[in-house]
């Protein structure tokens, strides 16, 4: 970049002081002596801009307002992004509104890349949702297969089902004995839900808690189904100060994140 931009157009940032001191030793050594801040990337460097391009190289769950305010209108945020339903991301290709209030774009490709430090979370042990005596606890089946629900691990699938199932997380277990149960984990409070798939049968479905989970989850996945299985490029998202939203094939066709 610093090649084709020319150096005193590029700033990179690093929030590990030791990281970014290397950093900037090692581009002063290859003859590319670009500014290096260390200092949260989400903050942004208003000192530098506004920007044209705005390039993350975490993985972010929601996009800092900062990006928008220090980037041109026209100008490009391009990240790795996801949920928290599961630590794949996709890179999202953002175009800056003329008022700078917003941004949208497709994302391009699956990518699963380091998070942000001040992004991380950790979730619940899974003993605080099962250990919950709850009165709302259900068991039925499901003949939705398990190569179809989970795909593999940049299925567009599982990362449809982050856009669509809010305050959500997923673990898939092992597979033993043709088993293999797919937990759901609410993160908003302690419902849960547990999928046995298994070979040549009906998959059993436990449901605990005030939320659905699974009905939840085969509403997202029968809706992925429906539209013709898209695929990541068809997929988009669109940021506000105010908050983000996903859509598929168009922005106007949206809904909360």
């Amino acid at each position: 970049m610093a090649y084709r931009a020319g150096v005193k157009n590029i700033v990179t940032m690093e929030v590990d002081t030791a990281v970014a001191e290397q950093a900037r030793v090692a581009l002063n050594a290859f003859g590319s002596p670009v500014q290096v801040v260390a200092r949260d990337g989400l903050d942004g460097y208003p000192e530098g801009g506004p920007y044209d391009r705005i390039v993350a190289t975490c993985g972010i769950r929601s996009v800092p307002a900062a990006w928008l305010q220090q980037c041109r209108p026209g100008g490009l945020i391009v990240a790795p992004w996801g949920t928290r339903y599961s630590y794949g991301d996709a890179v999202a290709r953002l175009v800056v509104a003329e008022d700078g209030q917003s941004a949208t774009g497709p994302f391009t490709r699956p990518v699963e890349f380091m998070k942000a430090r001040s992004q991380r979370f950790t979730p619940k042990e899974h003993a605080q949702y099962v250990d919950n005596p709850s009165v709302h606890n259900s068991k039925s089946e499901t003949t939705i297969a398990e190569a179809d629900f989970l795909g593999d691990r940049f299925s567009p699938q599982r990362f449809t089902l982050g856009l669509k199932l809010r305050d959500c997380t997923h673990v898939v277990a092992e597979k033993a004995d043709g088993r293999r149960p797919l937990w759901l984990y609410s993160l908003s409070d302690r419902s849960w839900a547990c999928v046995a798939f298994k070979d040549g049968a009906p998959a059993t479905v436990w449901q605990s808690g005030f939320r659905r989970l699974w009905d939840e989850a085969r509403t997202a996945y029968e809706w992925w189904v429906d539209q013709g299985r898209p695929g990541y490029e068809r997929l988009g998202l669109t940021v506000t100060l105010g908050g983000q939203r996903a859509w598929l094939d168009d922005p106007a066709e949206s809904w909360p994140i």
